[in-house]
């Protein structure tokens, strides 16, 4: 064979990016992936009006889809809650935020309206549920909410209309196919509550949740996972607890089922 002297063969290289040396690290089995653009849908129903600005600001920083709305009657939580559990496709997102400021009872919020039981915060809870949202199943559901309770908590008990469920949406049902799964539907989600007196919104109408205060704080501080941010921000509440009078105290609590670390943060 008669090789042309004009051509000068080089061995093939392979640069360093082509090799793997800059793909992303594999997500660590113990955390939860937050990778997606945005994290997810952020849901912000604030019934006193106080909180929006800077709880919108803080979650648009961290990278969510904030959908954020004021002064809601409960007929209004419902839609907004109903739209986003059944009527949204959470398939491309890899969590979901909800954060719910209202007067309220022990267990339900009113809205700006007390002329019923209230929107009991477990029917809140089970919207979105693996069972109920299957795009949002195996990914991490964060509820942060500031009830402000009335004395007229004994209330709760009256009736109250159920939330349609996925099955009686004007949704299309095949658009979600049922797919087996090993997760169980109440896992997953972390669960934020505080208490407060509802007069302190009497005494200062236009006030800021402390709460909800040092929520943001914390979540534009240094990226930690949620649960001991959480540890942090229950720290922080009881310190302004101590200098105050006992109508005027915040009382935080959490339940959570995550089974992985979850940092609320891309970076």
């Amino acid at each position: 064979m008669v090789r042309d002297p004009g051509i000068h063969r080089e061995a093939v290289k392979t640069s360093v990016q082509e090799s793997g040396a800059f793909l992303p690290r594999p997500l660590p089995e113990d955390q939860y992936r937050m990778q997606s653009k945005p994290l997810g849908i952020c849901l912000i129903l604030d019934c006193i009006g106080n909180d929006t600005d800077a709880l919108r600001e803080t979650f648009t920083a961290l990278g969510f889809e904030v959908r954020s709305f004021s002064l809601l009657t409960m007929e209004d939580m419902i839609h907004h809650l109903c739209q986003v559990a059944y009527r949204t496709r959470h398939q491309d997102k890899d969590s979901f935020v909800c954060v719910l400021v209202s007067r309220g009872g022990s267990q339900s919020l009113f809205g700006v309206d007390q002329t019923h039981a209230g929107l009991p915060l477990d029917q809140i809870r089970r919207m979105f549920r693996g069972d109920a949202c299957p795009s949002l199943l195996g990914k991490p559901k964060v509820f942060f909410i500031q009830n402000y309770e009335t004395s007229e908590g004994h209330l709760e008990d009256s009736s109250l209309p159920e939330v349609d469920g996925p099955a009686a949406s004007s949704m299309d049902a095949k658009a979600w196919p049922p797919e087996p799964s090993t997760v169980h539907p109440e896992a997953d989600f972390f669960w934020s509550l505080c208490k407060a007196d509802v007069s302190l919104l009497e005494r200062c109408p236009t006030s800021s949740s402390r709460y909800l205060q040092c929520l943001s704080q914390k979540l534009q501080q240094e990226r930690r996972p949620l649960v001991d941010l959480h540890l942090e921000l229950n720290s922080s509440v009881h310190d302004w607890n101590l200098g105050v009078p006992d109508k005027e105290k915040y009382h935080v609590s959490l339940q959570h089922t995550l089974r992985k670390k979850l940092f609320l943060s891309c970076k």
